[in-house]
């Protein structure tokens, strides 16, 4: 199957595959480069559309969710239950929608929707369509900063450990997950691109800082998964992965 994956900012891509289009995160104005959504209005122009939302964080989650989204032939939201708690009316009360829990499962709209409870706020998803598989990990991640008792650095660790082992036995072809500069750990960048075992993993979580990222691909080697490292906004990456019939 062919796929190709834009970048627009931090945590935001646009993802395509010949039968639908899904925008994962799309932040908030503050979080937003400029011509972040005339990209992703053209990236997402007569798709078949799934917005996939993990929390209400501003970073990840932005107030006008339709305008960048008016070019798509149909949209579908899927959206955990602390945004219409902490950001109410985001979500078109009119709008093709589920709204998700952690540590569950959904058909909907032709998918198979896994949820995993997120470390910090939301879910991280695993989504099955026809056979192409994804993970897209939100804020779940391993967050250990230096304040951090042992106690907690033990827990967050195994939290962390027992997440990405659901996501390698998923086996997705592509995995969104954490690569976070500001934590040593870098978030578990380095685990989850070890231990997922995708067909290509894309790290997110920068906050437009990514000048760095090709040291990231200098401390796993590219040995087991292609990495996507971009610059910036509407960089991509096109490529075929290997889906059973």
């Amino acid at each position: 199957m062919d796929i190709s994956i834009t970048y627009i900012h931090h945590s935001c891509f646009v993802l395509k595959t010949p039968a639908r289009a899904y925008l994962f995160d799309y932040p908030n104005v503050s979080h937003l480069p400029d011509g972040a959504e005339a990209l992703v209005r053209e990236q997402v122009r007569d798709t078949d559309l799934f917005v996939l939302i993990s929390h209400s964080h501003d970073d990840h989650l932005n107030d006008d969710m339709v305008t960048m989204a008016a070019t798509a032939s149909s949209v579908h939201y899927i959206y955990p239950d602390d945004v219409p708690d902490m950001r109410p009316g985001v979500i078109p009360e009119d709008a093709d929608g589920i709204m998700v829990e952690p540590d569950e499962t959904y058909e909907y709209n032709g998918l198979t929707v896994e949820t995993l409870m997120s470390n910090d706020l939301g879910v991280a998803y695993l989504v099955d369509a026809d056979g192409f598989r994804f993970y897209y990990g939100g804020d779940l991640a391993k967050w250990i900063w230096k304040t951090a008792s042992a106690q907690e650095a033990a827990f967050t660790a195994n939290f962390f450990k027992e997440a990405m082992d659901r996501v390698r036995d998923f086996k997705p072809h592509v995995v969104f997950s954490n690569v976070d500069k500001r934590l040593e750990n870098l978030g578990g960048g380095v685990e989850a691109y070890r231990q997922t075992g995708a067909e290509v993993f894309v790290p997110m979580h920068t906050f437009g800082e990514t000048d760095w990222l090709p040291d990231f691909r200098t401390m796993v080697g590219e040995e087991t998964s292609q990495l996507f490292i971009y610059e910036g906004p509407g960089d991509g990456i096109s490529l075929s992965v290997s889906v059973e019939e």
